[in-house]
Formats: C-alpha cells, structure tokens, sequence
C-alpha cells in the first residue's frame, strides 16, 4: 500500500479519518453520509487486521472483514447501527433510491463511527505496546 514513513494501519487510520470527516459536512445527502461512514468503518477494520500482521481481503463487505477480526480473536463493539446496515451503504444505497429504505440517523451513523474507531485506535495502540 505505502512504502513511505508511514504503517499501512497507519495509513488506513489517517483514510478513514478523510471519510469520518465527511459526517461532519452539512447538505450531504443521507446516502452519501452513509457511504463515508461505511467507507470508514471499513478502513479502521482492515486498520486492525493490517496491525495484528494480518493480510485482509479486498473488499466492502464489513460482515466478512468482522469474521476476519473474529479469527484474529478481536471483537468489535456493539454500535447503534450494525455492520450489516452499514454495509448497504457500500453497495444498495448508492445504486437504489435510499428513501424507498428505513435507513439510520446520522447521529447513530457518526456514534458508529466514533465507538469503532476509539476501539480501533486502543487496540493498535495496545498492539504497538504504546502507553
């Protein structure tokens, strides 16, 4: 991925920030909100695999990137809105019209995204033997 300064956890953190950062921005459509949260969650899973010295498998589909962390032995925190509905966004929703969809509020996509991360984030920490 990158044969710079920079691990190639490192670099899937500093991504999924980019996409986590778009939750932020105001007048976005819903789909396109859930597509970064999506994108990011997406990015802090293949973060963790990258960190246990793991390869993980190029794809969208969280479901499978959680087993790949089962088979790591690490597990994921209960979000308020599941990998499985977050999945969607990756692939349904930017191909369907959303609001024919019960779809998650934006604030259970970014409280999502934040319980992951900071899960993330301790266990790479925990990993690297950072205090």
């Amino acid at each position: 991925m990158s044969s710079g300064p920079y691990t190639q956890a490192q670099v899937l953190l500093i991504k999924a920030s980019e996409d986590e950062s778009a939750l932020q921005a105001t007048g976005n459509p819903d789909a396109v909100l859930g597509f970064h949260a999506q994108q990011a969650v997406e990015k802090l899973m293949k973060a963790l695999i990258s960190a246990r010295s793991a390869q993980f498998e190029l794809t969208h589909n969280l479901p499978r990137l959680a087993t790949a962390l089962q088979n790591l032995g690490e597990v994921l925190p209960v979000t308020p809105v599941s990998l499985s509905d977050l999945n969607d966004f990756a692939v349904e929703y930017r191909y369907d019209l959303l609001f024919q969809h019960e779809t998650p509020s934006v604030t259970d996509l970014i409280e999502s995204v934040r319980l992951i991360r900071e899960h993330v984030v301790t266990r790479i920490a925990a990993l690297s033997g950072a205090p």
